[in-house]
């Protein structure tokens, strides 16, 4: 089984932050200026770690 990458968009403040530090896992929706996931990835990464703690609003977390 493997782990999911989650992102709450109603809690997210669009910071950009999570993008800058995994581009290949998140980006910024335009149209909402708000983050999204990009692509759910094979593995949890320490970038995507990374993001997820520096998440100022705890919008972005990891589903085992």
């Amino acid at each position: 089984m493997t782990n999911k990458v989650l992102l709450d968009q109603n809690k997210c403040i669009g910071c950009n932050t999570c993008p800058l530090m995994d581009p290949e896992t998140f980006e910024m929706d335009t149209e909402i200026y708000k983050a999204k996931i990009k692509q759910q990835p094979t593995e949890i990464t320490d970038a995507i770690k990374s993001a997820v703690a520096a998440c100022p609003v705890g919008a972005i977390s990891i589903e085992e």
